[in-house]
């Protein structure tokens, strides 16, 4: 054999010991990472489709992301929304309007509950999850509801609910207390000793909106002459008696009340014997005594209504004015003081508190104030906002009860007590609602907690086929790979030794 074809045997044999040692660093290197080749320009004619896969499965896990995140904010949502709507619930059993029992700090003891209710009520409204104040609308870093102190009795130099109630009951009663009314001092004519008329007069005691507004007088008592009301603001009307009425016939004076004059008060009194059945007037000894009696009998049943039913509109009415702000509603407070003559209202937005203090920007929807995007062209809104109607109302309903003084006990105090309770049950629940405000928004709530869900299982599966199509692309038989190392470690072996016994040839072997 010549010496050249020597040579060229050991430089083969060499290039195929380094060709398999390369294979093997290929085979080892697969066993180890599970994949065919470290970049996509190993995998042959797939490549294409592995790269797309591949940023399909990393749009994904960035959807996914964001819907650990914005889970997490839900679902908090429909716990404290559930909460709440339960809060609305039992608050309603506690403002009982047959319940007034006084305890010893002045308070009774469903005012007592609803204070604890309001308490839990604000906390929920100040939920926080990472940072994220969930009813504070958009991204909010701080308690979108003041605290209960503060929205009762005001703060720095600001005045709380019980300020603006207090005017708003001023207002609408009056300074004789009896819903903004002047009731005239009884005029009498004589023929000698006998009265032949007697005649007194109800009016309106200005131009403004507050308190009893007159709206018409139905009689049937004899020997009585009604004149007017004439429509006009102020308004009035005379009532004369010539003669004595006949027991059993009846006045009755309707009255509108504040804010809207859509609700009706009518003052009914029938003559009898005597005044001891309530709704009655006594006759007396002539004219002028029936008079008398019949004019204090409206007085007083004016002042009674007026500090009762009347307060707890007026009561009403001011809570709206302080809590109902959405979309940067200004409050209006009454122009005073005085406030029991006053005549109009002025914005109050600089001397009252703000309640609600998060994002109050105008919009159609507040879900909007947050969103998140879990999918290609799929975004969901889940923003929220204390002051929305549902959740103000319950908040309002809480705080005004929670204000009122009922502390001296008497019986017009009590009666004040059970029509604010009613008053405030109406808020809770509206006569209209098929349900409440607060389960409204947790609908909404639950349908986009129902959208998020099912996207996210949708994109475990899309996330499972894709991985599983990149892994067939990608990866590798461990049991082939298995095989083919061994064999290329025999190979390598006899490689090894068959290089070897070429290289060790010299001149005096081969001769």
């Amino acid at each position: 054999m010549p010496i050249d074809s020597i040579t060229t045997s050991r430089t083969y044999l060499s290039q195929q010991l380094v060709g398999l040692n390369r294979t093997m660093d290929e085979k080892t290197t697969q066993l180890a990472t599970g994949k065919v080749a470290p970049t996509f320009g190993g995998v042959g004619d797939n490549r294409i489709l592995d790269l797309e896969l591949t940023q399909r499965v990393d749009r994904i896990s960035s959807f996914e992301q964001t819907i650990v995140s914005a889970n997490l904010h839900i679902n908090t949502m429909d716990v404290t929304l559930d909460r709440l709507e339960n809060i609305r619930i039992d608050s309603k059993s506690a403002l009982d309007p047959n319940s007034f029992d006084l305890q010893n700090n002045g308070k009774t003891r469903t005012q007592a509950t609803a204070e604890l209710l309001l308490f839990e009520t604000v906390n929920l409204l100040n939920s926080e999850v990472a940072g994220y104040f969930l009813y504070g609308g958009t991204d909010a870093t701080s308690n979108p509801v003041q605290a209960v102190e503060a929205i009762l009795n005001g703060s720095d130099g600001l005045s709380g609910l019980s300020d603006v109630i207090d005017e708003y009951i001023q207002a609408n009663l009056g300074a004789n207390n009896n819903g903004r009314l002047d009731v005239s001092a009884l005029v009498t004519n004589f023929a000698g000793a006998v009265p032949t008329d007697s005649t007194f007069t109800i009016s309106e005691d200005g131009i403004h909106d507050f308190g009893f507004d007159i709206a018409s007088v139905a009689s049937t008592l004899s020997n009585t002459t009604i004149t007017g009301p004439g429509g006009g603001d102020p308004d009035s009307f005379d009532i004369q008696l010539t003669g004595q009425p006949v027991l059993g016939e009846t006045i009755d004076i309707s009255f509108t009340l504040p804010p809207t004059n859509t609700e009706t008060y009518t003052l009914s009194l029938t003559a009898a014997t005597s005044d001891a059945v309530e709704g009655t007037f006594a006759i007396g000894a002539d004219l002028e005594e029936t008079a008398t009696n019949l004019r204090a009998k409206i007085i007083s049943e004016l002042e009674t209504e007026a500090q009762t039913s009347l307060k707890a509109i007026a009561a009403d009415w001011a809570a709206d004015e302080f809590f109902d702000t959405f979309n940067g509603a200004e409050p209006q407070r009454i122009d005073g003081p005085p406030y029991d003559t006053a005549t109009a209202r002025v914005a109050g937005g600089s001397t009252t508190l703000s309640w609600y203090t998060g994002e109050n920007s105008t919009t159609t929807n507040p879900r909007n104030d947050k969103s998140a995007i879990i999918d290609t062209n799929l975004t969901v809104n889940y923003g929220a906002r204390a002051n929305e109607q549902g959740l103000a109302d319950l908040v309002k309903s809480l705080a005004t009860f929670v204000s009122a003084d009922f502390s001296a006990g008497a019986s017009i105090d009590e009666q004040y007590h059970q029509a604010l309770t009613t008053k405030m049950r109406s808020v809770l629940e509206p006569d209209t609602a098929t349900q409440s405000g607060i389960a409204d928004i947790a609908t909404e709530v639950a349908i986009v907690q129902r959208t998020v869900k099912q996207t996210n299982d949708r994109h475990l599966q899309m996330k499972s086929t894709y991985q599983t199509t990149i892994d067939e692309i990608e990866g590798v038989d461990n049991e082939v790979l298995a095989v083919e190392i061994l064999q290329l470690q025999t190979n390598i072996e006899a490689s090894y030794r068959a290089t070897s016994l070429v290289l060790n040839l010299n001149l005096a072997d081969f001769l």
